[in-house]
């Protein structure tokens, strides 16, 4: 089975761990298996008067326990570095497939779902572990050591062992099947309610503004509704196999004693055997109970497991090519020729698209929603593929780079800038990790937040909130745009980067923004995206998009020139100010 086999596939890489562990658990277990030897022994012993063997006997018994107590215990410690390790590359693994996977799957992947999948699939890999590694292991030593002994004494109680084992595998084949198909109806519920949460927690200012608590409660209500006749299916069939494979427990143990005691009345076996064979079958039997109630447990996981190695196994749509291409000596010119594209068959976003811009360029693409602006970024930094034509930086197709070099390139500062649950160090850093002290509070004092953060008790080190919620979205705003300031990547995009600002904060870090990207020694390609046309007055180029489309182009002064022009109507609308959405007609 695929999850078995990506399951031991992970194990065997630290195989060292593994092997050392089947040894110094093998002998463990035979350790603690052999017992009933002893106590046959022992019963010899005291029967026949013969005390002081018996007391050596007991000794020999008591240093085999301990040892077996040592040997479990340090075979303890090696399946842990066994599990922990293998765990953490699936963990790794996983978490490299997110990071791979292209931005529709995450457009389209509910987060609340995902991280139920990955909370349960890495609880999942330990359970079968200990299922399969720990118990299953420690069982099958007894049940050899067992049948070995029971052969021994008469092959009616090796045949009889064996056939109440068969009945009860073949018992809970029905029963584990059952509760693997009432789980995944479980999960699915399960994972919508997780869904609901997770919206509730992350959009709970919505909630709050639109006064929608009670309906958010009916609609979580009648979800968990739902969820609790899906786990009441669930967990009826644990009461189910708790009574079938019990019993048969039962019958197994109360068979073998049966005959035990019809063998000793009869002469067959003697006292010592007797005793040998129902310590085994109070060792053995309850724990093939709990084996197999284990194997149920591990049947639960197994779609866990099975959802978890389903994130490892989703396609990436836009890969990365075998051989990928860098740009010498970067001077920033960016070319779009003959795109196309569509998020959705038959309907195209671009269609023959061309656009040439400049080393040192900046241009602005403005129009209504929906004209393709942010799309156009997007796939300037391959976050979707082409359908047609292709995209170039200086020479050197976006398509042969791979995308995270690609993306390196490009320092964006997006329209809704979300922030990582750290610090503000974190957060601004993380264009520059290596940043200095003096680099960071630079692009702070650009971004007019470096008063704000100074007088903040914890400074720097102040978090932020989920989202970065602790601040308002003009200082969300302000701290993207120092995060990029920080960067200095020779191409930089602008998406509405100050929508939020107040017009004094906007006119500052405007200021600093073509300080930057107009800097004589170091000039840099640019390009905004603007609803605000304030905000694009100073650019070389403004490209006036109508679905997907060049309708106009040309200088601020120039395309306002043309009165029966989009952007000249646009501009006499918002009076310099933003164009909404009600402004589409």
């Amino acid at each position: 089975m695929p999850v078995f086999r990506s399951f031991f596939h992970y194990v065997w890489r630290h195989k060292r761990y593994f092997i050392a562990y089947l040894i110094v658990a093998g002998a463990s277990r035979v350790a603690e298996s052999v017992q009933p030897f002893f106590l046959k022994a022992i019963t010899a012993d005291a029967t026949n008067g013969q005390f002081i063997h018996a007391f050596w006997i007991v000794i020999t018994l008591g240093m085999v326990m301990l040892a077996g107590t040592l040997t479990y215990a340090f075979s303890m410690i090696l399946s842990d570095k066994n599990v922990m390790l293998s765990a953490v590359d699936l963990q790794m693994e996983v978490m490299k497939r997110i990071h791979e996977l292209d931005f529709s799957y995450h457009t389209e992947k509910s987060s609340g779902k995902l991280i139920s999948i990955m909370k349960r699939g890495e609880d999942a890999f330990l359970t079968m572990y200990d299922s399969i590694i720990r118990e299953g292991y420690a069982v099958v030593i007894s049940l050899v050591v067992m049948l070995y002994a029971f052969w021994g004494v008469s092959p009616k109680y090796f045949w009889f062992s064996l056939t109440i084992l068969f009945l009860a595998f073949v018992s809970s084949i029905p029963l584990v099947k059952s509760n693997m198909v009432k789980r995944k109806i479980f999960i699915g519920i399960d994972d919508e309610v997780s869904g609901v949460r997770v919206d509730n927690l992350m959009n709970f200012d919505t909630v709050k503004y639109f006064a929608k608590e009670f309906y958010e409660q009916i609609r979580l209500g009648n979800l968990l509704s739902k969820w609790n006749d899906a786990a009441q299916a669930y967990f009826f069939t644990f009461r189910y196999f708790d009574l079938i494979i019990g019993n048969l427990s039962n019958i197994a143990m109360a068979g073998t004693l049966f005959l035990a005691i019809t063998d000793l009345a009869q002469g067959l076996i003697d006292l010592p055997q007797f005793v040998l064979i129902a310590s085994f079958s109070a060792a053995f039997f309850p724990k093939m109970v709990s084996t197999l109630l284990t194997a149920r447990n591990m049947a639960k996981k197994y779609g866990d497991m099975e959802q978890y190695l389903n994130v490892l196994n989703e396609p990436v749509l836009v890969k990365d090519p075998q051989n990928p291409s860098i740009v010498n000596n970067l001077s920033g010119r960016i070319k779009f020729d003959k795109v196309g594209f569509a998020y959705r068959e038959g309907q195209p976003i671009f269609a023959n698209f061309s656009l040439d811009v400049r080393p040192g360029e900046t241009v602005a693409l403005v129009g209504l929603s929906g004209s393709g602006k942010t799309t156009l970024v997007k796939l300037l930094m391959r976050m979707y593929d082409l359908t047609a034509g292709s995209i170039s930086i200086d020479g050197v197709k976006t398509s042969d780079m791979s995308k995270s070099y690609l993306r390196g390139l490009i320092g964006i500062v997006p329209q809704d800038p979300l922030l990582f649950n750290n610090t503000l160090r974190y957060n601004l850093g993380y264009a520059k990790t290596d940043a200095s002290e003096e680099e960071l509070w630079e692009a702070l004092g650009y971004a007019k937040l470096d008063d704000f953060v100074k007088n903040l008790p914890e400074g720097l080190e102040t978090r932020v909130g989920e989202r970065g919620i602790k601040l308002s979205g003009g200082q969300r705003q302000r701290l993207a745009i120092a995060r990029v300031l920080l960067e200095k990547a020779k191409i930089i995009v602008f998406d509405e980067a100050t929508s939020s600002l107040d017009s004094e904060s906007e006119k500052a870090v405007q200021e600093a923004f073509w300080s930057l990207i107009k800097d004589e020694g170091n000039p840099r390609t640019s390009i905004i995206i603007a609803h605000r046309l304030s905000t694009v007055m100073r650019a070389d180029r403004i490209i006036v998009l109508r679905e997907g489309t060049i309708t106009e182009a040309g200088t601020h002064k120039s395309l306002l020139k043309r009165s029966a022009g989009l952007y000249s109507r646009l501009w006499a609308l918002q009076k310099g100010g933003f164009l909404g959405d009600t402004q589409m007609t």
